[in-house]
């Protein structure tokens, strides 16, 4: 059996996927790589890391909307406007 010097460190991805400007690096490139399905799944994950109750409020829309948006894979370019505005 190998003993490590070191143990490992957690890793928390929520932290990462709160990063705004990680998150626009990979839009951007998802952009760049006409991959509009990558855009949706960053913003969506980005918006999982966040408060759902209080993103709701923020966008003044049902937090059944909030999840309803995502479930189709086809949001709105005014409703992701949206969510993004109230997250910044």
């Amino acid at each position: 059996m190998i003993k490590l010097k070191k143990q490992p460190r957690e890793y928390n991805p929520a932290k990462d996927l709160l990063d705004e400007e990680l998150i626009a690096r990979a839009v951007w490139e998802c952009l760049k790589d006409n991959d509009p399905d990558g855009v949706i799944e960053i913003i969506e994950a980005h918006l999982s890391a966040k408060n759902k109750s209080q993103l709701a409020k923020d966008c003044d829309i049902s937090r059944n909307t909030l999840y309803h948006v995502f479930k189709n894979k086809n949001p709105t370019l005014n409703t992701l406007a949206k969510l993004v505005h109230a997250t910044s």
